[in-house]
């Protein structure tokens, strides 16, 4: 041992691992005592080479004695070396480093700040959620993102309830970050705590809850997520718990019960603005047996849920609310609703249905004629190249001499031909011969050759 300690110096990294190991696992404690002994002369040697050769080692060294040797030398090294000397600290798992680590997490040097933070995460406990939270909520960039990291990795049984029980005392910016980890760790049983924070004075608190009751909450939390949603008075926050209940009603498995708890609450419900609201979550939801209640809501004297009714069958999933949109957009005073039921009636009309390609081709030819002004013709167009029939080409070809329409038209044109040239190649043909000859988009005009080519000579 002696002899090794002479030589050791001049080791380089692959000798000392060959040298030391075997006596490791062979020895006495105090012949351990003369291995850490070694390693530590290596760790001050001031050598990056050496130094990092005695860290690979110690990674597999047992026992406190080592590590605490190491957590005292820690401070003492440069801050490149405590960095690697911070990792395989971690990586050994042994408590005993924890307060060195967690006062190096501390330094100057925001390289050893971050990898002491993450450390904490391997190696800490209850105690440090505290510090983590704080650290997360006051530091940024990646030192933020290794407090949070070591937040959410934490162990033990009592760390979600340790959790869940800073959170009522701590200030705004780290109860935001406590609030984050419980959806990080899925922490279920925090849905009181953050039902209580959604009301919080902090507008980030009560949005950043709002969030995570998005992960956590489950679908038997329905009924007290919709009595918070209409009892929240701002409208972002009201905006962001309508996509919360949404969400957690899309965790029922039968789409068919997913709006149910709305509409149990909506009859009970007189006050203008939370009728809008509920409306809207049936819209974010899109469980066909709401659509019912949407449809008396298009009647109603009240613009606010009138309007709620309209924009959420406009979104709607499917294509069941197609001839109500159209009626509002043949039938409303108001000019919105009218181009509001005309942008959902021709969405709709680009969802898969089973309705014969004839059909779909006629109502195209009604929302144009419905469509106030040239965007809303472009809109029009848009979805008709989306359909593969031979009456499509036919419906948008003339709008190839429209110069106001032109471009739209040539778009539909190519890509309604791309799908039927085989079908027919003749009309096909001729189309496309006009966008090449008129257009100005020379990709189109490519595209346009291309399925010419394809279709080859008549």
């Amino acid at each position: 041992m002696r002899l090794l300690s002479r030589r050791l110096g001049l080791l380089t990294v692959v000798t000392v691992a060959w040298f030391v190991m075997p006596i490791v696992e062979v020895v006495a404690d105090e012949t351990n005592q003369e291995v850490i002994d070694l390693v530590m002369g290596e760790l001050k040697s001031g050598d990056p080479e050496r130094q990092a050769g005695a860290i690979a080692i110690v990674r597999d060294i047992p026992g406190e004695a080592i590590t605490r040797s190491l957590a005292e030398e820690l401070p003492k090294l440069s801050p490149a070396v405590q960095v690697q000397l911070l990792s395989t600290l971690a990586d050994r798992g042994d408590a005993t480093a924890l307060p060195a680590v967690i006062e190096a997490a501390k330094a100057q040097d925001e390289s050893v700040r971050v990898a002491a933070l993450r450390a904490v995460g391997q190696l800490g406990s209850v105690k440090d959620v505290p510090m983590l939270a704080q650290r997360a909520a006051t530091s940024r960039g990646q030192e933020q993102k290794a407090a949070r990291d070591s937040l959410y990795r934490l162990r033990g049984s009592d760390l979600n309830a340790a959790i869940l029980s800073s959170l009522a005392a701590a200030e705004a910016d780290v109860k935001v970050e406590l609030i984050r980890a419980i959806g990080e760790r899925n922490i279920v049983d925090g849905v009181a705590s953050l039902l209580q924070a959604a009301t919080n004075e902090n507008r980030k608190v009560r949005l950043e809850s709002l969030k995570v009751l998005k992960v956590v909450a489950a679908p038997n939390d329905l009924p007290a997520l919709v009595n918070l949603t209409l009892n929240l008075k701002s409208e972002s926050d009201r905006s962001e718990a309508e996509k919360t209940v949404a969400a957690v009603a899309h965790k029922i498995e039968d789409s068919n019960r997913q709006a149910a708890s709305v509409l149990a609450a909506l009859p009970n419900v007189d006050e203008t603005g939370n009728r809008a609201s509920l409306l809207r979550i049936l819209g974010r939801i899109g469980d066909n047996s709401a659509l019912p209640a949407l449809r008396t809501a298009l009647t109603s004297r009240e613009a606010a849920p009138q309007d709620a009714a309209i924009r959420s069958l406009s979104d709607w999933p499917t294509p069941e609310p197609i001839n109500d949109l159209l009626k509002v957009a043949q039938t409303s005073e108001s000019p919105v609703h009218r181009v509001v039921a005309l942008r959902g009636f021709v969405r709709l009309l680009g969802l898969a249905s089973d309705r014969p390609a004839e059909e779909t081709v006629e109502l195209y030819k009604k929302a144009m004629e419905l469509a106030p002004n040239v965007v809303e013709k472009k809109r029009v167009l848009a979805g008709l190249g989306d359909v593969g029939t031979l009456p499509a080409l036919q419906m948008a070809a003339p709008y190839l001499d429209d110069l106001s329409l032109q471009a739209e038209a040539e778009s539909a044109v190519v890509r309604i031909a791309e799908k039927i040239r085989q079908q027919h190649p003749q009309p096909c043909r001729e189309a496309l011969a006009r966008v090449i000859k008129d257009t100005g988009n020379e990709t189109l005009r490519e595209q346009a050759q291309s399925i010419i080519d394809r279709i080859g000579t008549p």
